[in-house]
C-alpha cells in the first residue's frame, strides 16, 4: 500500500534512501547508488512508467458510448467501470485512485532531479538538461491533473480547490491543496523553466524534452486556460520546428491486422512504435488496459463513415468479439488494442492555429489550417477542400474546429475540451451537456428493470474528479476531497 509520503520515494529502477538521500550507500548490495548525473537520467528515460492511464478520461466524456445491450450480453465488463461512466463520485473515493497514484510517481521523478542534480556529478550542461526536462514532466503532469482533479478553469473558480504543490523530497512538506489559480500559476512557472532548453526535436528521444514540445505543450496548456493569443503563438512555433503529417491511410494500412475470437474475425491497426509516431512532438500515449473505448453514436456520426480514414482504421468493427464474444459493438484504438496518442502532434497543432484564427475572425487562414490536415485523414482522392462560404458565422466554423478535434482525438483530449468550452468566456460556441440512457444503477448493482437518464451539465463539481479517501486520510487531514454539494 501506498501512501503520499511515498510518492516522493521510489525504488522502482534505481534504489534511493529517502531519509539520508546520499548520504550513506545503500544497504542493499546489488543496487545502484545515485553519485551522477547518469543515473537520475535514467528515471526520465523510463518511457514504460511515463506514458498514461487513464479510464476517467476514457469513460467520462460523450466521446464513450454506453449500450444496455452490451451491458446484457457481459455485464462483468462493467465492473468497476460504472461509476465512472455515469459519474458517481461518491463511490471513487473509497479505494486508491490509479490515475492520482501514477501522477504523482511521475512528479516524484521530476522532483528526485530537480532535489539532487547539484550533488551529482556531471557537467553542466548535461544538468541543465536534466532540469529542464524535469521542470518540463512537472508541468506536464500537473496539467494532466488539474483537468482531471480539479473544476475547468475560469474566473469564476480561480479560487477552487487546485493541487498540492510538492516541490520537494521532505516528507514534512505540506500536502495541502493550493487554489486552482495557484495550480495554474505553478504550470506557467515550470513551462518557463522548461522552454529554455534549446534542445531540438530528435525521433529517437520523443518522450524527452525539446523546445519544440515545450511549445507543443505550452499551446494546448493555453488553449486549455482560454489565453488564445499564447496558444497561437506557441502553437506556431511549434509548427516552424515540425510540422510533418501523416497520410492515416498510408501509414496505418499496412499494419490493419486480422484478428480472431470465437472464431470470427475482426481487423484493428497495430502500428509498431508508438513512441515514434512521425506527428509526435512528445510521444505520450494513453493505455486502457481494463476495458475498451466504446465510441458513442455521436461520435460515429461525427465521421464521413465511407472516405474518412480515421473511421477506417481507428473504429474497429465488433471488437466486442473479444471483449464479450459476440458481435455488433465496436472500439476505438490506433497501437494496438489499447493505445490511443495523447501526446502532442502536428494534428493538434494545426487545430490549434485553425481554431484561434477562427476565434478572431481569420476564417481563410483557419481553413487553410483545416484543409491540410483534413487532407491527409481522407482516403486518396475522396477529399473536397473547405471553402469559407460553407460556414455563415464565426460559431459555425469553431464549432466545426471542435467537431475535428474530437474526430481527431475523441478519448485523448474530448474530456479536457468539454471543460474549457463549458468555462470559456467568450462563450462562441454551445456549451456541452452529456447525458447517457442506461438502467439505474448505483455503481455496484444494476437494476435492469428501471432505465435512468444520467445527466452531467455545464458547472457541475463533478467535472472535477474525487481523490481517493485513502490518500486523505494518509494526509493527516492536510488533503480535503472535491466538495459535490
Amino acid at each position: 500500500m501506498k501512501n503520499y509520503i511515498l510518492y516522493l520515494c521510489l525504488s522502482m529502477t534505481l534504489f534511493i534512501s529517502c531519509d539520508s538521500f546520499l548520504s550513506e550507500p545503500p544497504e542493499k548490495k546489488d543496487n545502484l547508488e545515485i553519485k551522477t548525473v547518469e543515473a537520475v537520467d535514467l528515471l526520465l528515460n523510463h518511457y514504460n512508467i511515463l506514458f498514461d492511464r487513464s479510464r476517467e478520461r476514457i469513460f467520462a466524456s460523450d466521446s464513450y458510448g454506453l449500450y444496455k445491450d452490451y451491458y446484457l450480453v457481459k455485464p462483468s465488463l462493467f465492473t468497476g467501470a460504472l461509476k465512472y461512466i455515469v459519474w458517481l463520485p461518491d463511490l471513487l473515493p473509497s479505494s486508491a485512485t490509479y490515475y492520482w497514484e501514477q501522477e504523482w510517481n511521475k512528479i516524484s521523478y521530476a522532483n528526485i532531479v530537480l532535489n539532487t542534480i547539484d550533488q551529482l556529478e556531471g557537467t553542466e550542461v548535461d544538468k541543465v538538461r536534466l532540469i529542464q526536462d524535469a521542470h518540463f514532466l512537472r508541468a506536464y503532469e500537473y496539467y494532466n491533473m488539474m483537468t482531471m482533479f480539479c473544476l475547468p478553469y475560469s474566473e469564476e473558480t480561480k479560487d477552487a480547490l487546485g493541487l498540492p504543490l510538492k516541490k520537494t523530497l521532505a516528507f514534512d512538506e505540506s500536502f495541502k491543496r493550493s487554489s486552482l489559480e495557484e495550480t495554474k500559476n505553478f504550470i506557467e512557472e515550470e513551462l518557463t523553466e522548461a522552454l529554455k532548453t534549446t534542445i531540438q526535436r530528435n525521433e529517437d528521444l520523443l518522450f524527452r524534452i525539446s523546445l519544440p514540445a515545450v511549445q507543443a505543450f505550452a499551446a494546448r496548456f493555453y488553449l486549455y486556460i482560454h489565453d488564445y493569443t499564447k496558444a497561437e503563438d506557441f502553437a506556431s512555433k511549434a509548427l516552424k520546428a515540425h510540422s510533418e503529417l501523416v497520410n492515416i491511410d498510408n501509414y496505418f494500412t499496412p499494419y490493419n491486422w486480422k484478428y480472431t475470437a470465437v472464431g470470427k474475425n475482426y481487423y484493428g491497426p497495430n502500428a509498431p512504435t508508438d513512441y515514434k509516431y512521425p506527428e509526435f512532438y512528445y510521444a505520450r500515449v494513453i493505455y486502457n488496459h481494463t476495458s475498451n473505448a466504446v465510441p458513442s453514436q455521436k461520435l460515429v456520426n461525427l465521421y464521413d463513415q465511407t472516405n474518412d480514414a480515421r473511421y477506417e482504421h481507428f473504429i474497429v468493427e465488433d471488437y466486442s468479439l473479444n471483449r464479450a464474444q459476440t458481435e455488433g459493438w465496436d472500439a476505438y484504438w490506433q497501437f494496438g488494442s489499447i493505445g490511443i496518442i495523447h501526446g502532442p502532434t502536428t494534428a493538434e497543432m494545426m487545430l490549434i492555429m485553425a481554431e484561434c484564427l477562427a476565434r478572431r475572425g481569420e476564417t481563410a487562414q483557419a481553413i487553410t489550417y483545416l484543409n491540410n490536415l483534413r487532407s491527409t485523414r481522407y482516403k486518396a482522392g475522396t477529399y473536397t477542400d473547405l471553402k469559407a462560404s460553407d460556414f455563415a458565422n464565426k460559431k459555425e466554423i469553431v464549432q466545426f474546429i471542435i467537431d475535428e478535434r474530437q474526430r481527431e482525438f475523441p478519448f485523448a483530449h474530448r474530456w479536457d475540451d468539454i471543460k474549457r468550452i463549458n468555462s470559456d468566456p467568450q462563450n462562441v460556441v454551445d456549451k456541452i451537456t452529456i447525458t447517457r440512457e442506461f438502467y439505474q444503477t448505483d455503481g455496484v448493482t444494476v437494476d435492469e428493470s428501471q432505465t435512468k437518464t444520467y445527466t452531467l451539465a455545464p458547472g457541475d463539481p463533478r467535472f472535477a474528479w474525487p481523490i481517493s479517501q485513502l490518500d486523505i486520510e494518509l494526509s493527516n487531514g492536510q488533503l480535503v476531497q472535491n466538495p459535490y454539494e
